[in-house]
């Protein structure tokens, strides 16, 4: 009241006075600042109109960029795995003692000659290679002798190439580059000079075993790779457009293989000058965008073209309708508008006066405590769910918050046993009708999934969505209930899918993860549930995780374990290296049953990563020591061999100084060197001869941060000094703290104080 009508006092005379005194012009002020409200807002509601309209746009563009992307995503694991069974063909390759000795043997004679057509029919026999990668053929060249060994063939290289292979006499030197220039390794190098009357466009992807091996191996592999068939492998390359291209390198400039690259000088000018920067405008004239990933297994770079966004859609259509709705609204809005104020303004004119104000005021905070209680009431299923959601995702990790969200949901009985279940609905026909003039809606199945969950499974119902059509829920079963749950669950769902089926033509597939007593571990039985679920089918709609078998195609021995094992071997951890062995032979050999290849390729691997820890002993391991365990190397390669190595190495590996001095001198150190750009843990390593994992270790364990966070600390801390106390300009203020890079600084430093350095000096 007092908002339109300041100047009233509650006066019994007042209402008369203030009627007697009204004419047009007041009413005009009052109708106009109805109207003003009403037009704020209008205003309000177009806006947020305009900004749904531009979100839409942009998570629209996000997605496409992001299906783009995935889609490359998979193709480069398609593509690595291929580098990685050339890697793992090389080191099957070198454990056969034959090519190690032709590698170093200088002459060839009819023994060697003999042992050279040995492996020449080994080769011959086997199809590994040739049945898993994009290859046309494999040879290994041997530099030492000038001798060529490949399936079904053992001989001189120039025989070889003019004889068996026959080609261009005139590429032969660079065919000999290929081989034996170090630059030309590891990359696809494209054999059009060599094979000129070819109908196809051959590469060759050279393999130097010397870095596969602890001994010098002076041999190259080389792989023969059909371009058609590595196009394949990427599907932004499935398009008959002449600007559809794929470079891959480790810098824009030094690209290991290039792919249905333009025959165009304009287009080559642009590779050479740098991707992707100056190929953004050529692309966008043919209706291509630019794209890039970083793969964090190799560290090389996909530039790759695929039509842009706008090339895609036709945006015209939603535009056309956008603009007629927010016209629709405003006009319709404007009329609306003065027509409540029209409405509005005599009873608001003609409100009794006389009210009490102390009376008004406990009506209003009468009904606020209503209003109060209503969202109350309707905010708790809300947050019900959100704390079904949190225990799934693993996310509560307080004691305190544990202990509120259990007592919200009602699940503090400690008895109780708990299962993570996912479920997933389908409509079996889209024609399906639930009466003859209705069609069941996407929220409509979402209510009717609900109600018979908790129909069949009980209430309440601990239950949320990740997405539609989808249900993650916690099963609770009593203490009698902990051996039978799966099974009492399986029973409901098979009630409850046939119910659906029948009624309303939905179809359910759910998976089940294994029991557990902890509710706070409950997300590791989601986490399955989700992973079960995908071995469901027609026949089988339940599917417990147990019940999944593991792949016996490949090995278990991620880069994790590799680094783990040489930690715990570099710090004499005994009985962590006994666990981590146990680990491998259980996942390998007790619930994967690995073939004898594949166990092979295994053990290479394991001895490889010892290695690495052998050559990282101290300097003053006696030479007698390290020349029996080298000799442990050369034994025929065995789970227990490895296992046997890997602790006579822990006992090599000795402490020379107290862990407190060594940090509190390294964090000396680091407090003097900070400015300098090469600190890191190698740095670190070199200066003060420790290896880099166990300081990584051990700093964190002393300090509590990572190495990498207390530097960034340091440095972070000393920019902001500079700033506050000094005038040093921006420009060289993040190369005086150790930073190389402008942008990588400033985003630091906004990471840690919330603005960026120009705003904390204009502060």
């Amino acid at each position: 009241m007092k908002k339109f009508f300041p100047n009233i006092q509650n006066d019994s005379n007042l209402s008369k006075n203030y009627t007697s005194s009204t004419n047009g012009n007041d009413r005009q002020a009052l109708m106009l600042k109805m109207m003003t409200s009403y037009s704020i807002f209008l205003f309000i509601i177009l806006v947020l109109f305009v900004h749904l309209y531009i979100s839409d746009t942009k998570n629209a563009r996000s997605q496409y960029q992001w299906q783009v992307k995935s889609t490359l995503m998979s193709n480069v694991e398609l593509f690595e795995k291929d580098l990685d069974i050339m890697n793992a063909y090389c080191r099957q390759l070198l454990q056969d003692s034959r090519i190690r000795k032709l590698a170093r043997t200088a002459s060839i004679d009819d023994q060697l000659f003999d042992l050279g057509n040995a492996v020449a029919t080994t080769m011959a026999t086997d199809v590994y290679p040739e049945t898993l990668l994009p290859m046309s053929e494999v040879f290994c060249y041997f530099p030492n002798s000038d001798f060529v060994v490949g399936p079904g063939f053992f001989v001189k290289q120039e025989r070889y190439y003019n004889w068996i292979k026959d080609y261009s006499e005139d590429a032969h030197e660079a065919f000999m580059k290929v081989l034996t220039v170090p630059s030309n390794y590891y990359h696809f190098i494209p054999m059009d000079t060599i094979r000129p009357f070819s109908s196809k466009t051959y590469y060759m992807y050279v393999i130097d075993m010397n870095d596969l091996y602890y001994l010098n191996i002076d041999a190259v592999v080389c792989f023969v790779l059909e371009e058609e068939k590595l196009s394949s492998l990427f599907e932004c390359l499935g398009t008959n457009s002449p600007y559809r291209f794929l470079s891959i390198g480790t810098t824009p400039t030094d690209t290991i293989l290039s792919l249905n690259t333009p025959e165009s000088e304009n287009f080559d000018n642009l590779i050479t000058d740098g991707l992707p920067d100056k190929m953004e405008d050529f692309l966008a004239s043919k209706k291509l965008s630019m794209g890039t990933h970083t793969s964090t297994k190799t560290g090389y770079t996909y530039y790759y073209s695929h039509p842009s966004y706008d090339a895609t859609t036709n945006n015209a259509p939603p535009q056309i309708l956008y603009a007629a709705v927010f016209v629709a609204a405003l006009v319709g809005g404007l009329i609306i508008i003065f027509m409540l104020s029209r409405r509005n303004i005599q009873p608001i004119i003609d409100l009794d006066q006389q009210l009490q104000v102390s009376e008004q005021e406990k009506n209003d905070l009468e009904e606020e405590k209503i209003h109060l209680e209503e969202v109350m009431d309707s905010q708790r299923p809300i947050i019900f769910n959100s704390y079904v959601r949190q225990f799934l995702k693993g996310m509560i990790v307080s004691p305190e918050e544990a202990s509120y969200a259990k007592e919200f949901i009602g699940l503090t009985d400690e008895t109780y046993t708990y299962n993570g279940l996912y479920v997933v609905a389908y409509n079996s026909s889209t024609e399906y009708q639930s009466s003859p003039n209705e069609f069941i809606t996407l929220d409509e199945c979402n209510q009717i999934v609900r109600d018979t969950l908790k129909k069949y499974l009980g209430e309440p119902l601990y239950c949320f969505s990740p997405s539609d059509r989808v249900y993650a829920l916690i099963v609770v079963g009593k203490p009698d209930d902990q051996k039978d749950l799966i099974i009492k669950t399986n029973e409901a769902i098979v009630k409850l899918h046939d119910h659906l089926f029948d009624t309303y033509g939905i179809w359910l597939f759910a998976g089940i993860g294994k029991n557990t007593n902890n509710i706070l571990n409950v997300w590791e039985s989601y986490q399955q549930a989700v992973e079960a679920v995908n071995y469901t089918s027609k026949n089988y709609i339940f599917f417990p995780y147990e019940f999944i078998k593991k792949d016996s195609s490949t090995f278990y021995y991620p880069n994790e374990l590799s680094t783990k094992l040489i930690h715990f071997i570099t710090t004499g951890n005994t009985s962590q290296v006994l666990e981590l062995f146990n680990l491998l032979h259980q996942e390998n050999i007790e619930e994967r049953s690995l073939p004898i290849p594949m166990v092979q390729f295994l053990l290479s691997d394991i001895r490889n990563t010892l290695l690495k820890a052998r050559f990282a002993l101290p300097q003053t391991t006696p030479a007698e020591v390290i020349r029996d365990l080298d000799e442990t190397f050369n034994q025929h390669v065995s789970f227990k061999l490895c296992e046997d190595i890997a602790l006579k190495l822990c006992k090599l590996f000795v402490a020379k100084t107290d862990d407190s001095d060594l940090i509190t001198t390294i964090e000396k150190y680091i407090n003097e060197n900070y400015a300098d750009p090469s600190m890191g843990l190698n740095k670190i390593s070199d200066e003060f001869q420790i290896s880099e994992s166990y300081f990584s270790h051990l700093f964190k364990e002393k300090k509590g941060v990572n190495f990498s966070t207390y530097l960034e600390n340091i440095r972070l801390g000393k920019a902001a000094r500079l700033i506050r106390e000094t005038d040093i300009s921006l420009n060289e203020l993040y190369l005086s703290v150790g930073y190389n890079n402008a942008n990588t600084f400033r985003r630091a430093f906004k990471k840690v104080y919330g603005i960026t350095p120009s705003a904390m000096r204009d502060g």
